[in-house]
Protein backbone atom coordinates (compact mmCIF):
# COMPACT_ATOMS: atom_id res chain seq x y z
CA UNK A 1 0.00 0.00 0.00
CA UNK A 2 1.24 2.80 -1.17
CA UNK A 3 0.17 6.49 1.07
CA UNK A 4 -0.95 9.45 -0.89
CA UNK A 5 1.71 11.78 0.87
CA UNK A 6 4.48 13.38 -0.54
CA UNK A 7 7.42 12.84 2.34
CA UNK A 8 11.39 11.41 3.77
CA UNK A 9 14.61 11.30 6.30
CA UNK A 10 13.61 9.34 8.86
CA UNK A 11 13.47 8.49 9.32
CA UNK A 12 15.78 11.87 7.65
CA UNK A 13 19.62 10.16 8.27
CA UNK A 14 26.76 11.86 7.75
CA UNK A 15 25.45 10.81 4.55
CA UNK A 16 27.42 11.22 0.99
CA UNK A 17 28.88 14.06 -0.11
CA UNK A 18 26.67 16.44 -1.73
CA UNK A 19 29.20 16.60 -4.44
CA UNK A 20 32.89 15.47 -5.87
CA UNK A 21 36.01 17.16 -4.54
CA UNK A 22 36.75 19.98 -6.21
CA UNK A 23 33.90 20.58 -8.14
CA UNK A 24 31.76 23.80 -7.16
CA UNK A 25 28.84 23.62 -5.02
CA UNK A 26 25.16 25.16 -5.15
CA UNK A 27 23.69 25.79 -2.05
CA UNK A 28 19.49 26.89 -1.74
CA UNK A 29 17.78 26.90 1.38
CA UNK A 30 13.83 27.12 1.69
CA UNK A 31 11.84 27.29 5.15
CA UNK A 32 12.03 23.78 5.48
CA UNK A 33 15.54 22.42 4.50
CA UNK A 34 18.73 23.29 2.42
CA UNK A 35 19.72 21.69 -0.63
CA UNK A 36 23.30 21.23 -1.44
CA UNK A 37 24.96 20.06 -4.60
CA UNK A 38 27.54 20.10 -8.00
CA UNK A 39 24.35 20.66 -11.00
CA UNK A 40 21.33 22.58 -10.59
CA UNK A 41 18.22 23.66 -12.32
CA UNK A 42 16.32 26.04 -9.73
CA UNK A 43 13.21 28.46 -10.32
CA UNK A 44 13.31 31.36 -8.12
CA UNK A 45 10.03 32.10 -8.37
CA UNK A 46 8.13 28.84 -7.59
CA UNK A 47 10.88 27.12 -5.40
CA UNK A 48 10.97 24.00 -8.20
CA UNK A 49 14.53 22.45 -8.34
CA UNK A 50 16.16 19.58 -9.95
CA UNK A 51 19.51 18.23 -8.98
CA UNK A 52 21.01 16.19 -11.77
CA UNK A 53 23.85 15.55 -9.61
CA UNK A 54 24.91 13.99 -6.33
CA UNK A 55 22.55 15.75 -3.87
CA UNK A 56 22.78 16.78 -0.10
CA UNK A 57 19.10 17.83 1.62
CA UNK A 58 19.79 18.99 5.45
CA UNK A 59 17.41 20.36 8.14
CA UNK A 60 18.06 20.37 11.77
CA UNK A 61 20.67 17.11 12.70
CA UNK A 62 19.18 15.45 9.85
CA UNK A 63 20.65 14.96 6.45
CA UNK A 64 19.80 12.75 3.53
CA UNK A 65 22.03 12.11 0.21
CA UNK A 66 21.54 10.64 -3.28
CA UNK A 67 22.48 10.47 -6.91
CA UNK A 68 19.66 12.93 -8.04
CA UNK A 69 16.67 14.62 -6.66
CA UNK A 70 13.89 17.26 -7.56
CA UNK A 71 11.41 18.99 -5.11
CA UNK A 72 10.31 21.89 -3.98
CA UNK A 73 12.30 23.80 -1.23
CA UNK A 74 9.13 26.70 -0.70
CA UNK A 75 6.83 23.66 -0.26
CA UNK A 76 9.00 21.73 1.53
CA UNK A 77 9.16 18.85 -0.65
CA UNK A 78 11.99 16.26 -2.42
CA UNK A 79 12.48 13.35 -4.03
CA UNK A 80 16.20 11.67 -4.02
CA UNK A 81 16.55 8.97 -5.80
CA UNK A 82 19.79 5.89 -5.76
CA UNK A 83 21.86 4.60 -3.19
CA UNK A 84 19.96 7.05 -0.60
CA UNK A 85 21.05 7.38 3.05
CA UNK A 86 19.38 9.66 5.95
CA UNK A 87 21.37 10.12 8.93
CA UNK A 88 19.72 11.54 12.22
CA UNK A 89 22.04 12.86 14.77
CA UNK A 90 20.22 11.40 17.61
CA UNK A 91 19.70 13.67 20.71
CA UNK A 92 17.11 16.27 21.48
CA UNK A 93 15.70 16.45 17.98
CA UNK A 94 15.50 12.56 17.84
CA UNK A 95 11.86 10.82 17.41
CA UNK A 96 13.46 8.88 20.18
CA UNK A 97 14.02 11.21 22.74
CA UNK A 98 16.84 13.32 23.97
CA UNK A 99 19.09 10.22 24.89
CA UNK A 100 18.25 8.57 21.02
CA UNK A 101 21.14 7.47 19.31
CA UNK A 102 22.00 8.57 15.85
CA UNK A 103 19.85 6.72 13.25
CA UNK A 104 20.67 5.74 9.61
CA UNK A 105 18.17 4.68 7.01
CA UNK A 106 19.29 3.88 3.36
CA UNK A 107 16.94 3.44 0.59
CA UNK A 108 17.01 3.70 -3.11
CA UNK A 109 13.95 6.46 -3.38
CA UNK A 110 12.85 8.94 -0.67
CA UNK A 111 10.17 11.47 -0.85
CA UNK A 112 10.74 13.67 2.03
CA UNK A 113 7.95 16.62 3.27
CA UNK A 114 9.82 18.98 5.11
CA UNK A 115 6.80 20.60 6.44
CA UNK A 116 5.05 17.51 7.51
CA UNK A 117 8.48 15.86 8.41
CA UNK A 118 7.17 12.94 6.69
CA UNK A 119 9.95 10.64 5.22
CA UNK A 120 8.38 7.83 2.69
CA UNK A 121 11.40 5.32 1.58
CA UNK A 122 11.31 2.67 -1.36
CA UNK A 123 13.12 0.11 -2.34
CA UNK A 124 15.74 -2.43 -0.12
CA UNK A 125 14.69 0.44 2.80
CA UNK A 126 17.25 -0.67 6.20
CA UNK A 127 17.19 1.28 9.38
CA UNK A 128 19.48 1.05 11.85
CA UNK A 129 19.53 2.71 15.60
CA UNK A 130 21.90 1.79 18.24
CA UNK A 131 21.13 -2.30 18.60
CA UNK A 132 17.70 -1.73 16.60
CA UNK A 133 17.64 -2.92 12.44
CA UNK A 134 14.63 -3.03 10.31
CA UNK A 135 14.16 -4.06 7.02
CA UNK A 136 11.18 -3.74 4.78
CA UNK A 137 10.41 -2.67 0.78
CA UNK A 138 8.92 0.57 2.30
CA UNK A 139 9.10 2.50 5.42
CA UNK A 140 7.54 5.75 6.68
CA UNK A 141 9.25 8.15 9.43
CA UNK A 142 6.78 10.99 10.55
CA UNK A 143 8.70 12.74 13.10
CA UNK A 144 6.21 14.96 14.34
CA UNK A 145 3.75 12.10 15.30
CA UNK A 146 7.22 10.34 16.29
CA UNK A 147 6.30 6.56 14.46
CA UNK A 148 7.19 4.31 11.71
CA UNK A 149 5.45 2.43 9.96
CA UNK A 150 6.83 -0.61 7.91
CA UNK A 151 5.38 -2.77 5.02
CA UNK A 152 6.61 -5.84 3.17
CA UNK A 153 8.60 -8.91 4.08
CA UNK A 154 9.65 -6.74 7.47
CA UNK A 155 12.38 -7.89 9.62
CA UNK A 156 13.18 -6.70 12.82
CA UNK A 157 16.25 -7.31 15.10
CA UNK A 158 17.20 -6.04 18.06
CA UNK A 159 19.77 -7.86 20.01
CA UNK A 160 19.34 -12.03 19.11
CA UNK A 161 16.32 -11.28 18.60
CA UNK A 162 14.15 -10.97 15.61
CA UNK A 163 10.78 -10.12 14.18
CA UNK A 164 8.87 -10.96 10.95
CA UNK A 165 6.26 -9.39 9.44
CA UNK A 166 4.45 -7.76 7.05
CA UNK A 167 2.92 -4.58 8.13
CA UNK A 168 4.71 -3.29 11.47
CA UNK A 169 3.82 0.22 13.30
CA UNK A 170 6.25 1.52 15.43
CA UNK A 171 5.89 4.10 18.53
CA UNK A 172 9.62 5.89 18.40
CA UNK A 173 9.20 7.61 21.37
CA UNK A 174 7.50 4.34 24.11
CA UNK A 175 9.34 1.56 21.85
CA UNK A 176 5.44 0.22 21.39
CA UNK A 177 5.60 -2.06 18.38
CA UNK A 178 2.22 -3.64 16.25
CA UNK A 179 3.03 -6.39 13.68
CA UNK A 180 0.26 -7.43 11.54
CA UNK A 181 -0.11 -9.95 8.41
CA UNK A 182 0.46 -13.28 9.10
CA UNK A 183 1.95 -14.70 9.84
CA UNK A 184 4.15 -12.71 12.42
CA UNK A 185 7.07 -14.84 13.80
CA UNK A 186 9.36 -14.01 16.86
CA UNK A 187 12.63 -15.76 17.25
CA UNK A 188 15.36 -15.29 19.87
CA UNK A 189 18.21 -17.64 20.97
CA UNK A 190 17.66 -20.46 23.17
CA UNK A 191 18.52 -19.65 27.07
CA UNK A 192 21.14 -21.99 27.91
CA UNK A 193 20.48 -25.06 30.21
CA UNK A 194 20.52 -24.32 34.29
Amino acid sequence: MRRACAVLAVALLGAAPASPPGLPTTRIAGPYYVVETSSLRYNTDSGAFVADAPVKVTKQRLDAAGERAEGNVKAGTATLHGSVQVHDGGGPSSPRGKSAPPATLTCDQLEVDGKRELYHAEGRARYESGERTATARTMILDRKHKTLHLEGDVVMTQGDSTARAQVVDMDLASGRTVSTGAPVTLSRPASPAP
